[in-house]
């Protein structure tokens, strides 16, 4: 509140000429019963900034209102509202306080807080605001607590959302020996490597895919067979290693999909081989 209030019929005057102007500055009512849009920040913002509004009316503090209900009026209509810079208020106490405040503001504002905590970084930018005006009347010490209090209590709570981006899936192979489906030295650690893996990350949705080289018939009935039975063996050794046997899923595609492209009827290590991926 400012310390010369203005005078009820004066207030009146104002208003009149206000409106007079094609302003709705000094008109709460009206842009408290606005339908806002924008973001649910810019939606927040339109609902606290009103309340601050609203106070300031019953202080008979004009100018304030006007400040804090064109403010409203902006976010209402989906405005980007920025946090008011600190020296464009006369601040003669507090101005260390309030800069350290500011800063922290903006900080958190400049996150995917306003998005995560939308009221809470309303809040913590209108009380900010308020506390500035009310340190810069600087009369009412009463007032400056509140203000300063509720920002601080505030604050805390406009903290945003740490969006971590999944990690590729990764890819492991595991080798047979021709016409077979047991489990090699080699093999197993490639499995061993691959369950690491996937409890590291969390994995619950593996997928195995068995295949088989193209020795013998083209998509012979055995190449399938024999590469339903890789693709299972793998399976029983992840589970055997303490994988969730629901997170793991085989598929086959015999000699359909060689890793390495080979003449017909073709004994390759690369191609009779399980692969395994990880999410």
């Amino acid at each position: 509140m400012k310390l010369s209030r203005i005078l009820p019929a004066f207030a009146g005057m104002v208003l009149l000429s206000a409106c007079a102007a094609g302003t709705n500055d000094w008109d709460t009512a009206g842009v408290a019963a606005m339908k806002p849009t924008g973001s649910a920040f810019s939606q927040a913002l339109h609902k606290r900034y009103g309340e601050r509004a609203a106070f300031e009316v019953k202080e008979g503090d004009w100018s304030s209102v006007a400040f804090f209900n064109s403010r409203a009026r902006m976010a209402g209509e989906g405005k980007a509202v920025g946090v008011q810079p600190v020296e464009q208020r006369s601040l003669k106490a507090g101005v260390d306080e309030i800069k350290a405040a500011h800063a922290k503001l903006t900080a958190a504002l400049a996150t995917n807080a306003p998005e995560v905590n939308p009221d809470a970084c309303a809040l913590s930018q209108t009380w900010f605001e308020h506390w500035m005006e009310q340190q810069e009347e600087g009369h009412q010490a009463d007032h400056i607590a509140m203000a300063k209090d509720a920002y601080m209590k505030a604050i805390p709570q406009c903290v945003g959302k740490v969006v971590v981006a999944p990690l590729p899936a990764k890819s492991f192979q595991v080798y047979f020996d021709l016409n077979k489906t047991d489990i090699t030295a080699e093999a197993a650690k490639t499995i061993a490597d691959a369950v690491a893996e996937a409890k590291k990350r969390g994995s619950k949705a593996i997928h195995l895919v068995g295949h088989a080289d193209n020795s013998g018939p083209k998509g012979s009935a055995y190449n399938m067979q024999l590469s339903v039975k890789r693709a299972d063996a793998v399976k029983t050794a992840m589970v055997k290693k303490g994988i969730d046997a629901k997170a793991v899923a085989t598929a086959a595609k015999g000699d359909t999909s060689l890793l390495v492209q080979t003449p017909a009827d073709t004994r390759e290590l690369k191609n009779r081989r399980v692969e395994i991926v990880v999410p």
